[in-house]
């Protein structure tokens, strides 16, 4: 089993993913701004959507090496992409560098939601398993509130050095990873035939569905139904509704075993739909409460989702599944905000219920799961199989 000071070293590097996802933006704004690229174009695009390619094919590859190869290497290959990642970046000349760096960043990044999820669940107990993922991923999250104001002290001028933080911080990863216990559940089920069964396809619908909604509140869109509700500086104000989503995963994570992940998983996601539908009736401050509620529940479902997920495959494919559920499903981050985006030249209502609606659908699908809290995760294979 795994110890406190290791489950706090491990989530160094997870927290450094999600540095890394949530500094492209300002990494995009700068660079523009140094290569003389126009922040519209295309080209200025191409590393957000290199980092989604990353994250498409990260999350299989590295599932497929942690299944093959054991948990601790796959630990490590994670911390090593985004390593490389890092190194590119800063010595980036041009976007097709920038692109590159980010897809092997977006190609780590899912690599380590594959693997860390069933990692951290075969190394804990049951009592402690929700909590334990959970933590682990925390700091993550809590990126939302520092990536921001570092990136913009750095700058124009210094944006470069936030790859530097990436960099030293993954090999720090690396070193450390390498001193870690392989987990004995996969040495224990090495020798069994790999399966995709209908587990692994049901939680792909479902991450697809709950990251259309999700990466949807991040479009241009949302922007424009801020201002529509009576807030003129809609980045600040989105700003405010923002800081839902790292209150939601700090509270999640703490309430990660105390109440039964089956309907945590469900309810965030359902209960966030139904807060999004309610912006169609509301503005001013009402909207601003509900759209914070909205962000707060997006944010609670990743903590209960993440061991969710790894306790409903079993140990041959918990690593694998988790990598295709995870990795394919962000294809909806991709799908989502095109949809909306596409529903709002219609009418902001039709952006509105399309997001709350693909909420819902998610959550309601995870109705047809099981109950996990304090359950063995043998147990729960064994009634999977039955």
């Amino acid at each position: 089993m795994l110890s406190k000071k290791q489950l706090a070293l491990i989530s160094v590097g997870t927290s450094l993913s999600f540095w890394d996802i949530f500094n492209v933006p300002y990494i995009v704004d700068y660079s523009a701004q140094q290569f003389n690229v126009p922040t519209s174009s295309t080209i200025a695009n191409l590393p957000l959507t290199t980092e989604m390619l990353g994250y498409f094919f990260g999350g299989a590859t590295n599932g497929i090496i942690s299944t093959l190869l054991g948990r601790k290497k796959g630990l490590v290959f994670t911390m090593l992409m985004i390593a490389i990642g890092s190194l590119v970046g800063f010595l980036s000349q041009n976007f097709l560098e920038l692109a590159i760096a980010e897809l092997l960043i977006g190609f780590g990044i899912e690599g380590e939601i594959a693997v860390i999820p069933a990692y951290v669940s075969e190394m804990t107990s049951a009592s402690f398993r929700g909590r334990a993922v959970g933590l682990v991923n925390l700091g993550g999250f809590l990126m939302t509130l520092v990536v921001g104001p570092i990136a913009v002290f750095l700058g124009e001028e210094y944006w470069r050095l936030l790859f530097v933080a990436g960099l030293s911080l993954s090999l720090f990863s690396v070193m450390f990873r390498l001193t870690l216990p392989e987990s004995q559940r996969w040495e224990t089920s090495r020798g069994e035939k790999v399966r995709i069964n209908k587990e692994i396809i049901l939680l792909t619908l479902v991450w697809f569905f709950s990251y259309f909604a999700g990466y949807s509140l991040f479009s241009g869109s949302i922007f424009s139904i801020i201002q529509n509700k009576g807030f003129a500086d809609a980045p600040l104000y989105f700003t405010y509704i923002l800081y839902g989503d790292p209150l939601g995963v700090t509270l999640s994570s703490l309430l990660n075993d105390k109440i039964e992940r089956k309907w945590s998983s469900s309810l965030s996601n359902v209960l966030s739909g139904v807060a999004i539908i309610g912006w169609a009736i509301l503005s001013g401050l009402p909207f601003l409460i509900v759209a914070f509620i909205s962000m707060f529940f997006q944010g609670f479902k990743f903590p209960t989702m993440y061991a969710y997920t790894a306790e409903n495959l079993n140990n041959r494919v918990r690593s694998l599944g988790m990598g295709i559920a995870d990795g394919i499903g962000h294809l909806g981050g991709v799908v989502g905000p095109l949809v909306v985006s596409l529903a709002y030249g219609y009418s902001p209502l039709y952006a509105i219920f399309t997001m709350g609606i693909a909420s819902m659908i998610s959550g309601i699908m995870l109705l047809k799961g099981r109950k996990v809290n304090n359950i063995e995760l043998e147990q729960i294979a064994q009634e999977i199989k039955e």
